[in-house]
């Protein structure tokens, strides 16, 4: 395991509190604060381009934030500066695809084309064709959001995270 930084798990018990929500067509979601490294400002440029509706959740309880993700077609991650963003691995949990940029953690999580869709920064256009891409392509947006899920069970829950932690601090104690 490779513990340059520690990613944190995610707490899976806390989606049992989301509700079964119905998806809304081509409903794209935003998730993070409203700041220039967050590149909120990127995805409003991009959004004339989007064929599909933008939800901005920059205020909203985490309860909220997950409904929204659950009943969007695409999450966008439009960071500048970004480490390991917990949004990508909840949105896989939720079986939505993700459109990210290329910056700081991001492709540790997504690998483009299998897990989600990775873009350079600072690039509406490139936003808009790739959640497009994905708005009009439901087998491939699923296939997508099939294989995030399987990754972030597989490398980012406690069950799986905790094992290792104990090792690498008894590895630790040990040398």
């Amino acid at each position: 395991i490779d513990f340059e930084y520690l990613p944190s798990p995610l707490d899976t018990k806390m989606f049992e509190k989301i509700p079964n929500v119905e998806k809304i067509p081509n409903q794209v979601a935003y998730i993070g604060r409203d700041s220039h490294e967050k590149g909120i400002d990127i995805l409003k440029n991009a959004e004339s381009k989007i064929k599909g509706n933008v939800i901005y959740c920059t205020d909203r309880s985490w309860k909220e934030a997950m409904e929204v993700i659950k009943s969007s077609s695409v999450v966008v991650v439009p960071s500048r500066m970004e480490s390991l963003p917990t949004v990508v691995k909840e949105a896989f949990y939720l079986n939505v695809p993700v459109v990210g940029t290329n910056v700081g953690g991001i492709p540790e999580l997504i690998s483009h084309d299998e897990t989600g869709f990775l873009i350079s920064p600072d690039n509406p256009e490139k936003i808009a064709n790739a959640v497009n891409e994905l708005l009009s392509n439901p087998e491939k947006a699923e296939k997508l959001a099939i294989n995030g899920n399987d990754f972030v069970k597989n490398n980012m829950t406690w069950d799986v995270m905790l094992p290792k932690f104990i090792q690498f601090y008894e590895d630790l104690l040990n040398s």
